[in-house]
């Protein structure tokens, strides 16, 4: 490890050497997972290493997922963190390590903020094609738990809008503007993910991206299936995520119609392309996406280990 390298948080005038690096990366590789500094308050969470002027490698770590402390079912913490090097220094698995020490001291410091009564898991998640980043997590004894596609989809062809014909059943785009609506909505999608529970500080951070909406079906006053839709902020590209139907109400056609509803609705936002994630073992969820036009672009591998 050279002696020049300058190890420090994020500050503001780092955006620069921040865009610089991802240029550099999507030069050299056709995919690569690249996470965005964020909001002031976030920058504790960032680490860079510096070669005089330039940014060579920058860590990143987050909560995904805060289990709350009154939950009932057998549920796990996760935290996440992202490592990219210089394409210069990709070989350079020192760097790497000085980056992880970062990283798991700032996990072991969010760690204590957990309810303890559940476990934690330190997470990452790199393309199948970033080879090296994901010899450098096995290397370090994490464990593969699963891959998933990434897909895509072209706006600029679009199935037709479909009408939901359902007696008392009615769809709409969705601002979940209460508390009392917030935990509504956490209640009924935590019945179809028990030991993966979204939390409400995940779903206010869901809310404020760029055209956020839940696009949600009702049976009288119940929810009974939703989407989230938003504007990635650094691509103008469209999200859908948080699938979900209640599994008395599937095989209706609902999860189809709010996609597509979705769809439409990001298209209106003036954006060109559609992605959404999906575990690649998830056979119905990949038919149900590919009759919808989309395809798949990319595999992410995804590793974990206890913390």
């Amino acid at each position: 490890m050279q002696s020049s390298y300058i190890n420090k948080n994020y500050q503001a005038e780092d955006k620069p050497a921040v865009i610089q690096l991802y240029k550099n990366l999507m030069e050299y590789h056709s995919d690569i997972i690249y996470w965005w500094p964020g909001p002031q308050n976030n920058w504790n969470n960032v680490y860079c290493v510096f070669y005089k002027d330039l940014m060579i490698a920058k860590g990143q770590i987050e909560t995904i997922n805060i289990i709350p402390a009154n939950h009932s079912t057998n549920a796990t913490h996760l935290i996440f963190f992202n490592i990219k090097l210089h394409s210069k220094w990709e070989d350079d698995n020192e760097l790497r390590n000085l980056l992880y020490k970062n990283i798991l001291e700032r996990a072991n410091l969010m760690k204590e903020k957990l309810p303890s009564q559940f476990p934690v898991k330190l997470c990452a998640g790199n393309f199948a094609s970033e080879a090296k980043d994901n010899a450098y997590l096995e290397s370090m004894g994490f464990e593969h738990f699963k891959s998933l596609y990434w897909m895509h989809c072209d706006l600029d062809n679009l199935v037709p809008q479909s009408t939901l014909i359902i007696p008392s059943i009615f769809v709409k785009q969705w601002d979940i503007e209460t508390r009392a609506e917030e935990l509504s909505y956490l209640q009924a999608e935590q019945k179809i993910w028990p030991d993966d529970p979204t939390s409400i500080e995940k779903l206010l951070e869901y809310k404020s991206k760029p055209f956020w909406k839940a696009v949600t079906a009702f049976y009288n006053d119940e929810i009974i299936g939703s989407i989230m839709v938003w504007k990635e902020i650094q691509e103008d590209i469209g999200t859908i995520e948080n699938v979900f139907v209640k599994p008395r109400w599937r095989n209706h056609g609902i999860a189809s119609h709010l996609i597509t509803e979705g769809l439409h609705y990001l298209k209106d936002c003036n954006l060109s392309k559609a992605q959404l994630l999906v575990e690649t073992e998830n056979e119905s969820a990949l038919k149900l996406y590919r009759s919808l036009s989309f395809e798949t672009i990319k595999e992410e591998r995804r590793y974990w280990i206890d913390l």
